[in-house]
């Protein structure tokens, strides 16, 4: 059991100081505005997103839609008779958007995409050298279409950065036992992706009509 306790501490540890990591959000993208949540019927697409995170960021973004849309917003799997492609390109001109009109009848269409650009080291890092140098990195680019307009009326992109640089430890553990010596946390690119996301809906509530 004595062996035990300290690897439960670190878990505990990694959940009470994942927020402690270096990390930083940016916006890439131009001016924005918001959208009119008050009409139409909207549908989201299946995400272009790592599998072992789509089942997770498809659920958080039905989430929001479903808070600020109701019964008028619909993922594209539980909608039977669609004829669109299996994968829907970013930036689609108005003759792309003009056959997404005639392939669902929805007014709107949210296109997302998650990606992990870097991971060079994990959440936890146990007896790290402090020359080491990397950096966690993932983005994330949402749009919605009007599709009765055939145009982009939303368009944002954000990506998360976690570094570690040779001189630098997020967070260290006090010297207490040596299982605990240097042991650092970051934010992994998973959690950046997620980030991200949560950082544009917050954008686009925040710009919208409701």
């Amino acid at each position: 059991m004595k062996n035990i306790k300290p690897i439960f501490f670190i878990f505990f540890l990694s959940i009470l100081f994942s927020s402690c990591s270096t990390k930083t959000y940016m916006f890439t993208s131009g001016p924005r505005s918001g959208v009119d949540f008050t009409s139409g019927k909207w549908l989201l697409n299946e995400l272009d997103s790592p599998k072992n995170q789509r089942d997770k960021l498809t659920a958080e973004s039905l989430e929001f839609f479903k808070k600020k849309l109701g019964e008028r917003v619909s993922y594209i799997h539980d909608v039977n008779g669609l004829l669109v492609p299996r994968k829907i390109s970013f930036n689609p001109n108005k003759t792309k958007l003009k056959e997404l009109k005639e392939g669902t009848g929805f007014d709107f269409f949210i296109n997302i995409s998650t990606k992990k650009n870097k991971s060079d080291f994990s959440s936890i890092e146990l007896y790290q050298s402090d020359n080491e140098t990397g950096r966690n990195e993932a983005s994330v680019l949402v749009e919605i279409y009007d599709l009765n307009l055939q145009e982009i009326i939303y368009s944002q992109n954000v990506v998360g950065v976690a570094r570690k640089t040779k001189d630098e430890s997020v967070w260290e553990t006090e010297k207490s036992s040596k299982l605990l010596d240097n042991v650092k946390f970051y934010k992994s690119s998973n959690k950046l992706m997620t980030g991200a996301l949560k950082k544009i809906l917050k954008d686009l509530d925040k710009r919208s009509v409701k």
